[in-house]
């Protein structure tokens, strides 16, 4: 694992793979999706559609939700990707919480640390910051994050957050690596700092 407080996610990994998952979607692919259509969708905060994005844009991207639009937890791209909504009572915007991607729903179910990291990295807001890393017990590492962009899209949640716990950070969230002997299964990211 990455250990360098302070290090932006974008730059945690440096390999030719992720290198290449960079280029993709810092080429403006997702966002000319958007604007192709001609609608006014939120624009991004993450690469590729995660968490602090709307409903509207992540459906946008990735497609129709697979388990129906009433269902509390929305599935995409075959179940390997899965996210828990709400609408932010600042922003009045119904914005990811909570991102799962699951491994196992897709034909590669393991993945290295280096490639969870990347896969993650498209998820998570382009601002973030890696503030630390710690294990919770032997079958999950946390990555701890900091982004003023998540701050800003769900300021009403941090702002309930913080008057339930006073040593609440705006734009706290974590990345949960979840793994076995054989890798990591699935990677989840969501606000907060509580694994």
């Amino acid at each position: 694992m990455i250990d360098n407080a302070g290090e932006t996610i974008s730059t945690a990994i440096k390999s030719p793979a992720a290198d290449e998952a960079v280029t993709v979607t810092e080429s403006g692919k997702a966002s000319d999706l958007v604007k192709d259509q001609g609608t006014t969708i939120e624009p991004l905060i993450t690469k590729a559609g995660g968490l602090g994005d709307t409903k509207e844009t992540i459906e946008h991207l990735r497609g129709a939700d697979e388990n129906g639009q009433d269902a509390s937890i929305s599935f995409y791209q075959n179940n390997s990707f899965l996210a828990i909504y709400a609408e932010d009572d600042v922003t009045k915007k119904n914005t990811a919480l909570n991102v799962t991607l699951s491994f196992e729903a897709t034909d590669t179910p393991k993945r290295s640390v280096k490639e969870a990291i990347r896969e993650a990295s498209s998820v998570i807001p382009s601002d973030a910051v890696k503030v630390k890393e710690y294990k919770v017990d032997e079958e999950r590492d946390v990555i701890h994050y900091e982004s003023k962009l998540l701050s800003e899209r769900l300021k009403g949640w941090y702002e309930l957050d913080a008057a339930n716990n006073p040593e609440s950070v705006p734009g706290t969230f974590i990345v949960i690596l979840n793994h076995d002997e054989e890798g990591i299964f699935s990677v989840v990211v969501g606000v907060g700092n509580n694994p």
